[in-house]
Order: structure tokens, then C-alpha cells, then sequence
């Protein structure tokens, strides 16, 4: 079964709302999406995508955010909320749903860029 890549981006449009902060790692067909700052050099943030389809056909997407990070920024986060983002996204996709929890994701990372 094809990755649910395009089903996602496309509605949402994100890669084209955003062009210089997110981008797909392998093209149209991908299983990932990056996302950049350009006020925050080697900051990036991975969204993962994979689905499941039970017997009875029903479908269950599943997305994790992987993070990439200077080891600096690292040793520098206190409160560890690098550490904690997994978890803090997949909670914020309970509560907005995969476009409105990728829309805010790529906001709050582009935010300084985009004042």
C-alpha cells in the first residue's frame, strides 16, 4: 500500500505554503517530511507517516516527529523540551488533528522568520 504522503500534504499544502521551511526528503512518494528554520541552523524537525489498514479495511494513520538538533542546543535545554516533542506532538495531534497539529508545528518553528 502506498504511503499516505500526498493524501496529507496535498489537502494541507504545506510544503507549498512553506516552501523554504518544509520539504520532502524523497519527492512526492514520501514516508517523511522535514522542517527547517532558517533563524535556527541545524534545527530540524522530521515528521514520520505510516499507515495501518485492519481487516475490515478501517485506517489508522500513525505520525511521529523525530528531531534533529545541534548537540549544543542539547546540553542547553534545561527544562528538556527537545526531548519531551515526540510526546508533546502526538498529544497535539490528539487535540487538533493531523493538519491543524502539523499547521501549528511548522508555524511555532517559522514563527521569527515570518515577523
Amino acid at each position: 500500500m502506498e504511503a499516505p504522503s500526498l493524501s496529507v500534504l496535498q489537502r494541507s499544502g504545506d510544503e507549498e505554503k512553506y516552501p523554504d521551511a518544509v520539504y520532502l526528503s524523497e519527492g512526492p512518494s514520501s514516508c517523511s517530511m522535514g522542517i527547517r528554520s532558517a533563524s535556527r541552523p541545524g534545527f530540524e524537525l522530521v515528521i514520520v507517516w505510516r499507515i495501518q489498514i485492519d481487516e475490515d479495511g478501517k485506517v489508522f494513520p500513525k505520525l511521529d516527529l523525530l528531531t534533529k538538533v545541534p548537540q549544543r542546543a542539547l546540553e542547553l535545554d534545561k527544562n528538556r523540551a527537545i526531548e519531551a516533542a515526540p510526546l508533546g506532538f502526538r498529544t497535539l495531534l490528539g487535540v487538533l488533528g493531523i493538519e491543524a497539529a502539523l499547521e501549528s508545528l511548522i508555524k511555532s518553528l517559522c514563527a521569527e522568520e515570518n515577523n
